[in-house]
């Protein structure tokens, strides 16, 4: 094998298998000491962790209130944890908001959980939020909630919620937007 094959080999190890996270932590080392803040991006309050079913967990939203996952019980939902330095992330991020936006009105919510950290990591990803148009909710993760969804050790990481808190779905790596539809679909029917 001679050496452009070998490099194009790893280049497409590193997009198929997603970013990790290790590496960036390291270089973002503080936590935020920021509140949460306006428009569609929140810390998480408090983590709650159940037998059988997604953790709940609450977030103050723009609005000032506090809102927590439970809220989405009923839907079909969307978790997709990200970072706004994850290459992967911000390829699946347009079709990610294009579906948000089609399965507004199917019984179907989107939350993003963004694994930035950092001292301004609040105004961080809120920055990249409105330059990259996500409307749907978008949360700061902490250790807890990462610990609760099994340890995310590499994104994306996408999780499909029933409308009762199981996941039915999840998978590693970027994903394209026929795959996500079709995955939502799924889930749509199982919990028709």
């Amino acid at each position: 094998m001679n050496y452009i094959s070998i490099f194009v080999l790893i280049v497409l190890l590193l997009f198929a298998t997603g970013c990790s996270k290790k590496e960036k932590e390291i270089e973002q080392t503080e936590q935020s000491g920021s509140t949460a803040s306006a428009h569609n991006v929140s810390e998480i309050d408090n983590v709650q962790l159940r037998e059988g079913i997604v953790p709940n967990f609450s977030f103050t939203d723009a609005n000032g209130q506090t809102t927590n996952f439970d809220s989405f019980k009923g839907k079909v939902t969307l978790v997709n944890f990200w970072a706004t330095w994850c290459g992967p992330c911000k390829m699946e991020l347009p079709d990610l908001i294009a579906l948000s936006k089609e399965y507004a009105d199917r019984n179907v919510r989107f939350i993003g959980i963004s694994t930035d950290r950092g001292s301004d990591v609040v105004e961080d990803v809120r920055t990249f939020v409105q330059k990259s148009g996500i409307t749907y909710q978008i949360v700061i993760a902490n250790d807890e909630i990462e610990s609760a969804y099994g340890n995310v050790n590499a994104i994306p990481t996408t999780f499909i919620v029933d409308e009762n808190g199981k996941i039915v779905d999840s998978f590693i790596a970027v994903r394209s937007k026929t795959f996500f539809a079709e995955a939502l679909n799924k889930a749509l029917r199982i919990s028709s």
